[in-house]
């Protein structure tokens, strides 16, 4: 049966980037009707849906489009994270308006890095401009693709793209993007990937004086520590104490987010529940908070709040 919790990270349209000898019989495969089957099972009432295919705009707008489209058939049920075409920053714009105002999305799933480049690179400013004004949510989600000279032969998705998430928050911090921008809200996939753990480096080595680490923005150990207290971490493979306990040292367990990776490549059904049930168990949390994980997303996406809430009163009347 339905529950009350929202899950942040749930994927749609991503069969093109399974790797060979992939079981889809293992897999949390999306459909609506297996993701509502999931949510139903777990206790979950709703769940917010993105995608990370290919990067250009072409194939971002067709994806939204269909994301809205699930999101219209199931309104009480799903909620859609619109791509942004960073690829070809020239049109990210133009979609982020009409995502907001055509499609009426929830808010926005972008990838750690566009073809190499990353998050604080000059040429999306722009962007964090427009979001700042909206007020939006963003998601960061690490590519899926890449990593040929470090990933060793396995999958990036094992080892590589928890580094992408790290790399790409700390760009954005050193380029001074989180200081100047502070009315969009930052959820970060998987626990913030290796981010958490890397904190104490960055907090004391990254601000040292001695002019070896490029720091053009002055940013100092305090400013580290506020933003990463400030950012918001999903549980999506991040829900075992080794990956939770490290977010919950740099920030408050009200920045933690449910999230499953539903419809992902990598996450088979036993991983996907292994991280569920350690969340629900986590000792570092008391049981208020734990429980509240789920429902955390809630203060984020306030339009999408609203329409769960009526659903839920129009469901206990009947």
């Amino acid at each position: 049966m339905a529950g009350d919790w929202i899950d942040v990270h749930g994927h749609f349209n991503v069969i093109a980037l399974r790797p060979p000898g992939y079981d889809a019989s293992k897999a949390w495969t999306f459909t609506p009707e297996s993701s509502l089957d999931f949510m139903n099972r777990t206790g979950v009432s709703a769940q917010l849906l993105s995608n990370y295919g290919p990067q250009t705009t072409a194939a971002m707008i067709t994806a939204n489009d269909h994301g809205a489209a699930l999101v219209a058939k199931y309104p009480e049920r799903f909620g859609l994270l619109a791509q942004l075409p960073l690829a070809e920053p020239e049109n990210a714009l133009a979609e982020l308006r009409r995502a907001i105002d055509e499609l009426d999305c929830e808010g926005f799933a972008i990838q750690s890095n566009y073809s190499g480049v990353y998050l604080g690179d000059p040429r999306f400013e722009p962007i964090w401009a427009e979001l700042n004004r909206r007020r939006a949510t963003l998601f960061i989600h690490p590519t899926p693709l890449g990593y040929e000279d470090t990933r060793l032969g396995r999958p990036g998705a094992l080892i590589e793209a928890p580094f992408d998430t790290a790399r790409t928050v700390v760009d954005m911090l050193y380029a001074g993007i989180f200081r100047r921008y502070q009315n969009f809200n930052v959820i970060l996939a998987h626990g913030g990937g290796v981010l958490p753990a890397l904190a104490g480096r960055l907090e004391t080595l990254g601000p040292w004086p001695l002019g070896w680490a490029e720091n053009p923005q002055q940013v100092t150990s305090a400013e580290m520590r506020e933003t990463f207290a400030r950012l918001y971490y999903d549980t999506a493979l991040a829900g075992t104490p080794h990956s939770l306990d490290p977010v919950l040292d740099v920030t408050t367990p009200d920045h933690v987010l449910y999230g499953a990776d539903f419809g992902a490549p990598c996450t088979y059904i036993e991983v996907c529940q292994a991280h569920y049930d350690a969340v629900r168990n986590n000792q570092r949390l008391t049981p208020a908070e734990r429980e509240a994980v789920g429902r955390n997303a809630l203060r984020l996406f306030p339009k999408f709040a609203k329409r769960i809430a009526g659903a839920a009163v129009r469901a206990a009347a009947e």
